[in-house]
């Protein structure tokens, strides 16, 4: 039964080239804000431009804009254009125009709508229809210029041509661009026929459809023909002309109609298409209302449409097997691209590897079970288990790696192989199967490849890469003393390449050698999840791309891109066409075309500095603070989900590669000075569409010349200040020390004045002429008790001069030695008194040396001398808070009365006490930095005589 059912099957063949093309998906899922979408356009920099139910938005071939504001009064529109200032236009279903400019939406300013309505954009001016009017706006200033009277209640359609503008009412109105209005008559029962027109223009001729029938308008030459279309579908949503043909737009598919020989073709009759657009790369968009965009390369034959979807191919002598879902196997006739079905099950189990025996024509594939089929599409052998590869190790044998085991088996048992004598050792008869062996068990193959080179298997498993050679023996290839998990390996010449768990390539010699295979940079850092060695060439999957690597060459170029709705799985090279396994179906490419394809191109949108956007003219020269630039671009696909990088460098600097999701170039606090930016694109491993973007950002003003000159010098007069002030703080501490070495000076001379006082000839002559007077009168005792105090003075006096300053207690026993000598000059009629109070510490406490005894002789000699009483001289020491109060108190005649006796003697006479002791005691605070005061106090009666003098000191304490 199962045979019958198989014979019936074979009969039957599926002639499976499908009426519609390949197509790419663009849709929500891409990144359009809805899936409706009402019309196409592409603008001169060649964005693609969608009106879409939510809105106007752009489309670089991967990334979506979306240009909308609060202000619309609707988002929702169509009819999109652009004008000379690249400025983009549409017109919502309001009937409101709104224009993109300067990556923003604006509106025109217009006074009111009469619905939706085509505008036309001619040259500089817009067309606009209005109530009874059509308004002309210059496009430079976007004011009125013109003001059209139309009174036409019937107004039914607007269109623009590259010259003319027109309005289809109750007459034609043609309008041109000198403010010219033409009228022409429409012809008899014409809205009778042309219900809801639509308009188009086809060589220089106006096509004026209707949406209901097949009936048709032209005119030309101010004449209407009348025409009729083939196979009219009964609603017609919209009409494009491209490639002399009409493309009727329905909810049901679109119609292509020949404008030439009449001949028609009926695409996509499961979509609810709107419009057909054709580019300028001479792709097609179709826009439909419920699922997006439809890309299409061309509607030539180069796919076809399999379902269940194919999974895996193989190519035999003059066909390509395909595995398919569902437990199908195809066959594809190579010169008509005609499909058949060789095999069929009520399974769900997907054929995901096949594998043609051209020598035996059989066809080994993997479903439920293990199965071969024979040229006659008869299934010869069919086996429990679960082979995931197959490769031809020479005649006889074949190779296979199998959940659970890998090995080797045959076909035609009488062949002779050098593997013979492996087959024979690892025969098992206990093990039944298809002829086959295994050489490891208790494993999991995943993939098997042979080298004739060096006479190995190779077998790639769970436990590592295993070699295994037809004398038995086998063991495990490691990469730097590591396990290589691999998931598959394909043989090249004396070369096995693998593909690992990780997604990385490694390649094998016939030394067991294991490298990392080597890619073009701009492929190196894919991940690829599958690759297949076709002929000389390399087919590597990764999730977005499919890259053809010459192994010859060493050149690397992409083949075709893989969309969010579409997987690719396996590929086969025939007579120089591409047939990929797509989840869509097989994608024919052919690879001379492959090269063709344009160039991506590189798009500057705007320049951001400092988060204001700038025109790339603005930007030649930047104050300091404008230092942070974004530059934002655009990588435009003309085949769209076609990723390209793009580097960067800085005046020459090495070049970086930017993160392709983040189409922003930022650079943050530059410093001054001149920039030269390029960005490129990495197409094919090259640079390309270099963009150059030069500025300069200003010095700030304390790094400008000028600044920096003046501060030079600044610096210069600082520095000569410096010196200068230096220099006079080194003269003035010269002087400072020469002023205190005066000062030293002056106050050694006020103490030898002092000496001098004490020690003068006058002094030595009373002295000696005492002691004399006392040895005439034979006064012994007296006269070796005054020489004693007299030595003792002097030598004190020499002791003193040594010194600074000296006790209080070396002071009064000086005074004393003093008083004592001169008190026997005086008879019995002079006493003295010198104490101290007891809160003095007299031995401690020390004074200015000879500093007392000039004022002590002034007392004696000018005070006491002249006294006819009792002369009495008390000396005092005293201690007030932290200093030392000495008096010297005398009853003499007083200043006054000396001095007049000085004047007597001596007209020029000076008295020491008042000059010298004065300025030795301003020497003294000068020097020791010490308030010492000196008062003197006349002592007097109530009738103003003199009671005497005293001379009061004060003197901080010093230890």
């Amino acid at each position: 039964m199962r045979i019958l059912l198989l014979s019936l099957f074979l009969l039957i063949t599926n002639l499976g080239v499908s009426q519609n093309p390949y197509s790419i998906t663009i849709d929500k899922a891409s990144g359009l804000p809805s899936n409706s979408i009402y019309d196409i356009f592409q603008d001169s920099k060649g964005f693609m431009w969608f009106a879409t139910g939510k809105g106007l938005c752009r489309y670089d071939g991967n990334k979506t804009k979306v240009f909308t504001a609060d202000f619309q009064t609707s988002k929702s529109g169509s009819c999109i254009a652009e004008d000379a200032f690249g400025r983009i236009w549409y017109c919502n279903f309001d009937g409101y125009l709104y224009y993109v400019e300067k990556e923003s939406i604006k509106a025109l300013k217009q006074p009111t709508s009469l619905g939706y309505f085509k505008f036309g954009i001619i040259k500089n001016e817009l067309f606009l229809i209005q109530l009874n009017a059509v308004l002309v706006y210059d496009l430079k200033t976007l004011q009125l210029k013109h003001k059209h009277s139309i009174l036409d209640t019937q107004i039914r359609f607007c269109f623009a041509t590259k010259e003319k503008f027109y309005v289809l009412g109750n007459l034609l109105y043609e309008l041109g661009a000198k403010n010219t209005i033409k009228k022409h008559p429409l012809p008899n029962r014409f809205f009778e026929e042309i219900i809801t027109p639509i308009i188009n223009t086809w060589n220089g001729k106006l096509i004026i459809n209707s949406k209901s029938n097949s009936t048709y308008y032209s005119f030309e030459n101010e004449k209407f023909s009348k025409h009729k279309l083939n196979n009219a579908p009964d609603f017609i949503q919209n009409t494009a002309i491209t490639d002399n043909s009409i493309w009727i737009c329905t909810p049901n598919g679109v119609y292509k109609n020949d404008l030439n020989t009449t001949k028609s073709k009926t695409y996509f009759t499961d979509q609810n298409i709107s419009f057909v657009y054709k580019d300028k790369q001479q792709n097609y968009w179709v826009s439909t209302l419920n699922k997006g965009v439809l890309f299409i390369e061309d509607f030539t034959n180069n796919y076809i449409d399999l379902q269940p979807r194919p999974q895996s191919l193989a190519l035999g002598k003059n066909e390509i097997f395909i595995g398919a879902e569902k437990d199908l196997v195809y066959k594809l006739n190579c010169k008509t691209l005609q499909t058949e079905k060789i095999f069929e099950t009520e399974s769900n189990h997907s054929i995901s590897q096949i594998y043609a025996d051209t020598v035996n024509d059989n066809v080994f594939f993997n479903s439920i079970k293990f199965n071969i089929l024979d040229k006659n599409n008869q299934i010869k052998s069919e086996f429990s288990i679960a082979i995931k590869d197959v490769k031809k190790v020479d005649d006889k044998y074949f190779s296979f790696a199998a959940s659970g085991l890998v090995g080797i088996f045959y076909i035609d048992k009488n062949l002779k192989s050098n593997w013979d004598f492996i087959y024979e050792k690892n025969k098992n008869i206990n093990f039944s199967g298809f002829n086959q062996v295994a050489l490891l068990i208790n494993t999991n193959g995943k993939s098997t490849e042979y080298n004739a080179i060096n006479n190995t298997i190779y077998y790639a498993t769970n436990n590592g890469l295993i070699a295994v050679t037809n004398d038995g023996k086998s063991k495990e290839i490691k990469h730097n003393n590591e396990t290589l998990f691999l998931i598959k390996i394909q043989k090249y010449k004396d070369k096995i390449i693998g593909l690992s768990t990780a997604e990385k390539l490694y390649c094998l010699d016939s030394k067991n050698k294991v490298t990392v295979f080597k890619l073009p940079y701009f492929i190196a850092k894919e991940k690829f999840n599958r690759f297949f060695i076709r002929n000389q060439y390399c087919y590597l999957f990764s999730e977005n791309s499919v890259y053809e690597y010459d192994l010859e060459s060493k050149k690397a170029q992409k083949v075709m891109s893989i969309s969010n709705d579409m997987e690719a799985t396996d590929v086969i090279l025939k007579n120089n066409q591409l047939l990929f396994a797509t989840s869509k179906g097989i994608v024919i490419k052919n690879r001379n075309e492959i090269g063709n394809y344009p160039k991506p191109k590189l798009i500057l949108n705007e320049i951001q500095i400092n988060g204001k956007r700038r025109e790339i003219e603005e930007i030649n020269q930047l104050n300091p603070e404008e230092n942070d630039i974004t530059i934002n671009y655009s990588v435009l696909s003309f085949i769209p989900n076609e990723n390209y990088r793009v580097s960067y460098t800085i005046n020459n600097s090495g070049w970086k590669t930017l993160d392709e999701n983040d189409k922003n170039l930022k650079l943050s606090s530059l410093s001054s000075g001149n920039y030269t930016i390029q960005l490129a694109i990495i197409y094919n491993n090259e640079k390309t569409e270099l963009q150059t973007i030069q500025f300069e950002i200003k010095k700030p003003f304390w790094l400008n010349t000028f600044f920096l000159i003046g501060m030079g010098i600044l610096f210069l007069v600082l520095i000569y200040s410096f010196y200068k002030w230096q220099i006079l703080k080194l003269k003035r501490k010269n002087e400072l020390q020469l002023e205190k070495v005066n000062l030293e000076k002056n106050l050694n001379q006020s103490k030898l004045k002092a000496i001098k006082s004490q020690m003068n000839p006058h002094f030595f002559y009373n002295a000696l002429n005492t002691i004399q007077s006392f040895i005439l009168s034979n006064d012994k005792k007296q006269a070796v008790n005054y020489l004693s105090k007299f030595s003792t003075l002097t030598r004190t006096i020499l002791e003193m001069t040594e010194k600074d300053l000296v006790s209080i207690t070396e002071e009064i026993k000086t005074l004393s030695l003093y008083l004592d000598i001169e008190k026997v000059r005086f008879n019995d009629d002079f006493n003295y008194e010198i104490f101290a109070d007891s809160n003095v510490d007299a031995d401690n406490i020390k004074i200015p040396s000879m500093f007392l005894q000039p004022f002590v002789e002034n007392a004696v000699k000018h005070g006491l001398l002249h006294q006819t009483e009792e002369k009495k001289l008390k000396i005092h020491f005293e201690k007030v808070a932290d200093q030392i109060k000495i008096s010297i108190d005398d009853n003499g005649i007083g200043r006054k009365k000396s001095h007049e006796l000085n004047q007597i003697k001596n007209n020029k006479h000076q008295s020491f006490a008042t000059n010298a002791m004065q300025n030795r005691v301003n020497l003294l605070n000068q020097f020791t930095q010490k308030n010492i005061s000196i008062e003197y106090i006349d002592k007097q009666n109530q009738n103003n005589q003199s009671l005497g003098t005293t001379v009061v000191f004060v003197i901080p304490i010093i230890y």
